[in-house]
């Protein structure tokens, strides 16, 4: 049973605990003030290398971008004189990355005759009554057929729409087909309905978590293939320097048709990237296609230079 003299003997032990934890706290107070010091000048050293550090590699990313800015500029000097190109950005295309690629292309003296911007629209199956809608005035004039994915009826329509293999100015037909496809609301277009492009240059999303469904990621590169039938090239510029993995690029070096008729470049987010594209593009107008950057089945980091 718990009593008077139980509550007098468990305030005495706590008191004595207090005593023996001050008289120990006087003792020892030296020591752990010493070490509580030695560790925190530990600390401080240890942030001091760690912002150095941090300081260094932030100066070579600097130092990184400026090198590849500048050779770049010297590179493309001049590749693409003269040639008209399309700049076609995929839905949730990275809008740097089409900037980067739209600047790149005028400073290698190329004209930028439009820029797309794909809406997901265009994919969905659900949607498809629209696309068929759009297209059936055009259908014969396209050669549109029914066995054809509504994937390569898209592609064959919109590279019509923006480019064809020999310069000149866009055409009635083309005038009409871009019409019918931003009506339909499965484009938007920035362009002055002047000259055709030759080049095309697809810049595509970065990769997801979770993953595309396949099938989105196959009817993607089944559009760029399409859109080669009207354009003397096509390269397909991926933001996916992070992660290739579920992206349009790699699906398209996995494909039989689109590995020998695509060129595809893996890391057109960077600086060096951009510059990668746009040799890539020359090329392409060379009759000759190939795979650049650092990831997964690429050829080469580029293409060989000079581009002949």
């Amino acid at each position: 049973m718990i009593n008077f003299r139980y509550h007098i003997v468990s305030l005495m032990a706590v008191f004595l605990a207090l005593a023996v934890g001050i008289v120990l706290g006087v003792t020892l107070r030296p020591s752990v003030d010493t070490g509580l010091a030695q560790q925190a000048a530990q600390d401080r050293k240890q942030v001091q290398d760690l912002r150095a550090e941090l300081d260094r590699r932030n100066a070579l990313d600097e130092y990184r971008e400026a090198y590849a800015a500048r050779a770049g500029q010297v590179l493309t000097a001049g590749v693409l004189n003269e040639t008209k190109v399309a700049v076609v950005a995929m839905p949730d295309a990275p809008s740097a990355v089409v900037s980067a690629i739209n600047a790149a292309v005028v400073e290698a003296g190329g004209t930028v005759t439009a820029t797309v911007e794909v809406n997901q629209k265009a994919f969905d199956d659900e949607k498809s009554a629209d696309l068929t809608s759009a297209l059936n005035t055009h259908a014969g004039t396209l050669g549109l057929t029914d066995a054809m994915p509504d994937s390569t009826k898209f592609g064959i329509a919109l590279g019509r729409a923006v480019a064809s293999k020999q310069p000149g100015r866009l055409d009635d037909t083309a005038l009409d087909v871009a019409e019918s496809l931003t009506s339909a609301g499965l484009i938007a277009i920035d362009e002055d309905g002047g000259d055709s492009a030759q080049l095309l240059i697809v810049v595509s999303a970065e990769a997801t978590d979770p993953r595309p469904p396949p099938e989105q990621l196959t009817a993607h590169v089944e559009m760029d293939v399409a859109l080669r039938t009207s354009a003397a090239g096509v390269v397909l510029a991926g933001p996916n320097s992070a992660e290739i993995e579920g992206t349009d690029v790699l699906t398209a070096r996995n494909d039989a048709t689109a590995v020998d008729v695509l060129s595809t470049v893996d890391v057109a987010d960077l600086t060096s990237g951009v510059t990668t594209t746009v040799l890539a593009g020359q090329e392409q107008l060379l009759g000759r296609q190939g795979h650049y950057g650092a990831l997964s089945k690429a050829d080469a980091p580029l293409p060989n230079i000079p581009v002949r």
